[in-house]
């Protein structure tokens, strides 16, 4: 007779667990009824503690060994970082996990064989593992708890977008499709994430002055001004680069349904995006 786990004895790694999409993953899976195992550098709330640092990869199998399912994040402003990611999916591989879930980005389409974001996927998909590469496009998060979060509480968002149309995406919506793909039978392989619409800055910007009664506007910059606006605030000079050059570099992205395709419900729209920020 097939032995049923319950669902408290399943195991997940959340690498990141305090970060924009990390937080809301280790809430999806509590609501599972999973252990979460929160993998970072200070202890989280909710979760046990497995202390992870980028730059001591003699301790990165502890955070996932005896973990099912593991789910990983490259922060691409740590130094070292993103070229270090196959090694540690292949680390957490050799740790024993069963199911990888990584989060790329659909910058990953089209770039070269020798970006970090193409290596990363190329080693979880050779790995052992089962896996899954999520590809979201940009985070509407970026404008309340990441890097235009400053622009957002001054009015302004500052950005060498011109009117480039986005399907933003909202980091719970990314969250959700992740906790599916750890589960034992969830998706797999490449998954592009979207929100539900294409829409500008300009957009954007109302649904967050609506949202929080207060002006907000957007104003197209060149990429060197927002470069040395970005480094004045504290960003690494490389980081702000990477971000004016993938911001500049915007084309057309087409609408994805794998939202609503593995939740059973559309993604959250710009507007309920701004509105749960504002409550």
């Amino acid at each position: 007779m097939r032995k049923v786990r319950r669902l408290s004895d399943y195991t997940v790694t959340v690498l990141g667990a305090t970060g924009k999409t990390g937080r809301h993953v280790a809430s999806e899976s509590l609501a599972r009824g999973w252990a979460v195992r929160a993998a970072t550098r200070r202890p989280p709330g909710r979760s046990r503690w497995e202390p992870f640092d980028w730059d001591d990869p003699a301790r990165w199998p502890g955070a996932f060994r005896g973990s099912h399912a593991a789910y990983l994040v490259i922060p691409f402003n740590h130094p070292g970082a993103p070229e270090a990611a196959p090694h540690l999916i292949r680390a957490v591989a050799a740790a024993g996990v069963a199911r990888v879930v990584l989060l790329s980005s659909l910058d990953a389409e089209g770039a070269a064989p020798d970006s970090p974001l193409r290596m990363a996927e190329e080693a979880l998909a050779a790995s052992s593992v089962r896996w899954a590469a999520l590809r979201p496009t940009w985070f509407l998060d970026n404008f309340t708890t990441g890097s235009f979060a400053d622009m957002t509480r001054a009015g302004e968002l500052r950005l060498p977008a011109g009117d480039a149309k986005i399907p933003f995406i909202d980091a719970r919506d990314v969250a959700a499709v992740a906790a599916a793909c750890m589960a034992e039978s969830g998706p797999e392989g490449i998954l592009p994430l979207t929100g539900p619409e294409a829409i500008d800055h300009h957009d954007v910007a109302r649904a967050l002055a609506t949202a929080l009664r207060r002006p907000v506007s957007y104003m197209p910059v060149s990429a060197g001004e927002f470069v040395e606006m970005m480094t004045r605030r504290g960003f690494p000079h490389d980081y702000a680069v990477f971000l004016a050059d993938a911001l500049a570099g915007v084309e057309a992205i087409p609408v994805s349904d794998t939202v609503a395709r593995v939740c059973g419900r559309p993604p959250f729209s710009a507007a309920e995006f701004a509105r749960q920020f504002a409550a």
